[in-house]
């Protein structure tokens, strides 16, 4: 796999109770991010004007509305939508919520409902420091970057609150994501090959596993 990506990958301390609830709740309203507008700043797209009001797209009204109407579902409703086309790691794991999430040839528009959805996530969060999210994307394999070059965001996630920051500690960051990373990337059904797969029984909660079709679900963990 390869070509032009996006990926969000997280893992946030979490109950179980509170990951019910999240998956569950519509999600917030722009106002959650105390600074949208600095998507970008001090990363590999730095001097870019994110989108987030869809100006680019006003001569494909269909489109606005799709990405409109996506902003007013739940986390469940936009993850099965995604675990139908594979390549979605979404669970409750040891404590935490962890989501990757892989788009091969998309554009950035379902990365910002993505991003949107996850600062929405800190309400239900365990308390603490800060949660990051990282977003990075380009010519890339759908591992973890290789290097800041194509790091494109890092959303700190605290609460009801959350924010873009233009420095965070990549490297102790790639580390918490490793095993996230591991998990995703073994869900991958050949690789190498012409038209990879996709496993999602191991990486999926089950009340997304519930909605897909043909599968056996499993207990929530």
């Amino acid at each position: 796999m390869g070509g032009r990506s996006y990926m969000l990958a997280t893992r946030m301390p979490m109950s179980r109770d509170g990951f019910d609830t999240w998956l569950t709740t519509a999600l917030p309203g722009l106002d959650v991010i105390a600074n949208p507008d600095e998507l970008w700043r001090g990363w590999g797209a730095d001097g870019e004007t994110p989108d987030w009001d869809l100006t680019a797209l006003a001569g494909s009204p269909a489109a606005v509305a799709a990405l409109r109407a996506d902003r007013t579902r739940t986390p469940l409703d936009l993850l099965t939508a995604r675990a139908a086309g594979g390549f979605t790691l979404a669970r409750h794991h040891v404590g935490a919520l962890e989501v990757y999430l892989y788009d091969y040839h998309a554009d950035t528009y379902g990365t910002l409902t993505g991003l949107l959805m996850l600062a929405g996530a800190g309400r239900f969060a365990d308390g603490g420091t800060p949660t990051p999210v990282l977003y990075w994307g380009g010519d890339v394999h759908p591992g973890l970057p290789f290097d800041t070059d194509a790091v494109l965001s890092v959303l700190l996630v605290d609460g009801a609150t959350a924010r873009f920051t233009a420095r965070h500690p990549i490297t102790a960051l790639l580390e918490t994501l490793r095993p996230v990373e591991a998990a995703f990337l073994a869900a991958v059904v050949d690789p190498d090959g012409d038209d990879p797969g996709w496993d999602p029984s191991d990486v999926l909660d089950p009340a997304v596993l519930a909605r897909l079709p043909h599968r056996d679900v499993a207990s929530p963990s």
